[in-house]
Order: structure tokens, then sequence, then C-alpha cells
């Protein structure tokens, strides 16, 4: 990912995080994104059940040195990734996990403001998504095959984005450094 392109996800993140903790009725915890770690920030938060969620936003697709012009999609997961906090122990924190409600939804930022209000009335949703329940975006949502049972949800226009055919062009920059 080029530098711009990082610094831009870095800020749409924080942004749409803090829009999410101000629009979520409960106390969040927001983890800072450091350069060293691994691990993406997130935001997380115990539902009136008792459960933990979280989600995290990162981009699917972003301009780089060998395909500058790749398109910037963006990728917002909810709940998954749970097994790497439980432990070794089987079933342990299971309950203490919000199971019911696990999707990705991979949209371009342009979408992301008026997903927010979309993707905590799906939070809301006693037993799981239900996108027939939900309100309508001012987009149309793509249900895309997904490993398990974790629904896959894409906007039109980002699926557009991503399968449109691009052509490899090495920018000077890169060349200059392979010489």
């Amino acid at each position: 990912m080029l530098p711009e392109s990082a610094q831009q996800v870095s800020k749409l993140r924080a942004q749409f995080y803090r829009s999410f903790a101000d629009a979520l009725d409960t106390s969040v915890n927001i983890t800072r994104e450091k350069s060293y770690a691994s691990t993406l920030p997130r935001v997380s938060w115990t539902d009136e059940q008792g459960r933990l969620n979280y989600l995290c936003m990162y981009a699917h697709s972003a301009p780089d040195v060998l395909l500058p012009d790749r398109p910037l999609v963006l990728r917002v997961g909810v709940n998954l990734g749970a097994e790497l906090f439980m432990g070794s122990s089987p079933g342990r924190g299971s309950r203490r996990y919000n199971w019911t409600c696990q999707f990705y939804l991979t949209l371009l930022s342009s979408e992301l403001p008026t997903a927010l209000p979309w993707i905590i009335k799906a939070l809301a949703q006693p037993y799981g998504l239900d996108l027939d329940a939900l309100p309508e975006l001012p987009y149309t949502l793509e249900v895309k095959a997904s490993a398990g049972q974790v629904n896959s949800l894409w906007t039109s226009s980002a699926l557009q984005q991503m399968t449109q055919p691009r052509v490899a062009a090495i920018s000077s920059d890169y060349v200059a450094l392979l010489g």
C-alpha cells in the first residue's frame, strides 16, 4: 500500500471509530494504531446481553507500487476472529462473545458514513444478521459466498471496482529502487 493510502485509511478509520462510538449507546474501547503491531485497531464493547462485540475497519484493496490505479476499497469486519481471544480450552469464552452477528461489509470510502447506522441496526438484531429486517441502504448489497457461516456483503460499487481489470504499471520510484 502506498504511504498516502495508508494515511488515508488511518484517517478514515479514526473518523469511523469515533462516529461509531458516538452513535453506539454504550461505552466502547478503541484500540490505537501501532506501527509495530500486526493487530489492527478496533472498537470493542459489551452489549446488553453481556457479550463482547468488536469491529475492525481496514483496506481490502489499495493503490500500491505495482498497481497505483488500484481502487481503495474498505472492509468492515464485525465480530470476527473470536477464536484468537478465547484461548485453547474448547467452549471457553463462548458465552461471553457475540457469535450471532458476524459479517464482513466491503464498500467504498464514500459509502462508509451511510453504512454506520445500518451496522448499528444489524448489531441490535437479537438472532443474527437478517438482511430482510434491516433498512435499505442507498446502494445495493450483494451477498458473496464465504467460508463458514459468516456473511460477506459487498456494495455493488465496491464489487464493480474490484472486478475491473487493472494493468500492472511499475512506478519510476520503484524502478529506481531496483536499479
